[in-house]
């Protein structure tokens, strides 16, 4: 059974900085996380693993947000 409850929260610029803290602190709350990055792959992956950690689902989505056509 789906839970069609669950809240998603997408946040731009999630891998640093108040993106990242942004995406903990919803994580923490009880939203699954999508999050964005432009370069850092690395740091992307590491808020991916501590919003794992809470227990909570997230996804890392490399996205230049300058660039239309990167959507």
């Amino acid at each position: 059974m789906v839970d069609t409850k669950t809240k998603v929260a997408l946040v731009t610029g999630g891998s640093r900085g108040l993106g990242k803290d942004m995406s903990l602190q919803l994580a923490k709350k009880g939203f699954d996380i999508i999050l964005t990055y432009n370069t850092g792959v690395d740091e992307a992956a590491k808020v991916v693993d501590e919003i794992t950690a809470i227990g909570k689902k997230a996804k890392a989505i490399q996205l230049d947000v300058t660039n239309a056509k990167s959507f």
